[in-house]
């Protein structure tokens, strides 16, 4: 049970904190520019193409966007696996994104949320999986798909469990990127913007429920 001492009341969260907001949206921003920088300088240097798995008519096609909802569909179950679980390990990682990124994103908006969730999206799928998935399938299929995913991984370190767990998402989504026919980068880079903002709003609803059991 959350140490209700802890949480924000309604009056704090309805006081709008800029300097929390510019911070998210000031990381996802520069997070998503070095991800593009990475992957595009990468690409001019080693030869391997960043966006090999994608083309413009990519998001035209009603299949793409709906691979994306199957792919993020295994995210989703996760999601609810962690915010009502029994074991503390599974658990923890919605407590950890809670503790980190509640406070904040109970005061961005809906718009922002789409933003941030796109920059994540769109950025992180063409470094990881776009380039350097592309760039180390040169020096065999293993260090592809296992590569790219530590890095991944360890970026998005708050514990082990988390990192572990990201790990395992971005290699589901380098063996689909790989083996499925049906998905290609676009596919993912709309399923991890999908699933980023349905997180982030579980995440604002249950600050925002925590907040009004205290105000009771």
């Amino acid at each position: 049970m959350p140490d209700e001492a802890t949480e924000p009341s309604q009056a704090e969260l309805n006081h709008d904190e800029p300097h929390g907001r510019f911070f998210l949206l000031a990381i996802s921003a520069t997070a998503f520019a070095g991800c593009i920088i990475v992957a595009f300088v990468g690409q001019f240097i080693t030869g391997a193409s960043a966006t090999a798995a994608i083309s413009e008519s990519d998001l035209e096609h009603p299949s793409t966007w709906v691979a994306a909802v199957l792919v993020a569909l295994p995210m989703f179950a996760l999601l609810y696996l962690e915010r009502g679980s029994r074991f503390a390990w599974l658990r923890e990682l919605w407590e950890l994104s809670s503790e980190l990124l509640g406070p904040v994103v109970v005061r961005v908006t809906f718009a922002e949320l789409v933003v941030v969730s796109l920059f994540a999206g769109i950025g992180e799928e063409l470094l990881f999986r776009g380039f350097l998935q592309s760039w180390l399938g040169t020096y065999g299929l293993l260090v592809a798909l296992v590569v790219p995913n530590l890095l991944f991984g360890v970026l998005h370190w708050i514990s082990r469990g988390y990192a572990a767990c990201t790990f395992c998402i971005g290699l589901y989504f380098s063996c689909l990127l790989h083996f499925a026919d049906s998905v290609n980068l676009a596919t993912l880079m709309v399923a991890h913007s999908l699933y980023d903002l349905v997180a982030l709003m579980c995440l604002a609803r249950e600050v925002r429920s925590r907040a009004d059991r205290v105000s009771c």
